[in-house]
């Protein structure tokens, strides 16, 4: 579970779930299809002796009420409140009892909230599929530094402003597409190490690995924080193609391509 404290969103994988939720509701589904698709995604949905089970179906349905849509998740939390499930749980965890008096209070207010109608809200949903940012074929540079590690695109500018560059990376796109046809993937092999001097296009080459392959989604915003520069096109090597299941699993979490990008060296 990772960190956790009594809020609904006081664990990693709450705050996980509900950047997915955001992601997931912008597609035209309605609160039944989106539930189906996210409990495929997620196992612990199925087992009640998963430790985030019940944090899945209360996310989810607080999540859906929030935007007004209806789902059955919205039973399922019901459920879960008031049988204790998810209290009996965080104790087996070993949360404290101050805390669980705090999450009991917390969960009484979201099931006085699921009691209420889901408000009225309009939803803007995709009309055609994601534009696609990169292309097939493409190689770019960035600048990393001494961990090997990229700008971080979801830092504030003042972080952003501190990022000091000793090197650079560069990755190729070896494949594209859209998962549940709407949302934008990318799958890329990048470099292993540091490259000490801007590389061009035939030395970014030589220095990818293209063994190397992982898939990620971009948003202009990130594009322009990470700094890519386009060096130019190579027909990318025959290759699997990524399985329609981790396609979805990495685009509906929305897992930027910042977290290919980087080395994650320890010093």
């Amino acid at each position: 579970m990772g960190a956790w404290g009594p809020g609904l969103y006081s664990d990693d994988f709450a705050l996980d779930l509900r950047a997915t939720l955001s992601a997931v509701s912008r597609l035209p589904m309605d609160g039944t299809e989106i539930v189906e698709l996210l409990s495929g995604l997620e196992p612990a949905s199925q087992s009640p002796d998963d430790e985030d089970h019940g944090t899945f179906w209360l996310v989810v349905a607080d999540q859906l009420h929030r935007r007004g849509i209806t789902s059955p998740a919205r039973e399922r939390a019901l459920g879960i409140i008031d049988d204790g499930s998810n209290l009996e749980m965080l104790e087996t965890l070993g949360m404290s009892g101050a805390d669980l008096n705090k999450r009991c209070r917390n969960l009484q207010k979201l099931r006085e909230a699921l009691a209420e109608p889901p408000p009225a809200k309009s939803r803007k949903t995709l009309k055609n599929p994601q534009a696609l940012l990169l292309e097939r074929g493409q190689v770019y540079v960035y600048p990393v530094d001494s961990k090997g590690n990229c700008v971080n695109p979801y830092m504030p500018e003042a972080v952003l402003a501190e990022f000091a560059p000793v090197g650079w990376g560069a990755f190729h796109v070896v494949a594209t597409g859209h998962a549940l046809g709407y949302l934008a993937w990318y799958e890329l092999a990048r470099t292993g190490k540091i490259i000490k001097r801007k590389p061009n296009l035939r030395k970014a080459m030589a220095a990818i690995k293209p063994s190397r392959r992982r898939i990620g989604t971009l948003t202009r915003a990130h594009a322009s924080r990470m700094r890519i520069e386009l060096l130019g096109s190579v027909e990318p090597a025959s290759g699997p193609v990524p399985e329609e299941a981790e396609t979805i699993r990495v685009a509906a979490s929305d897992i930027s391509i910042a977290n290919l990008l980087s080395l994650w060296r320890s010093g």
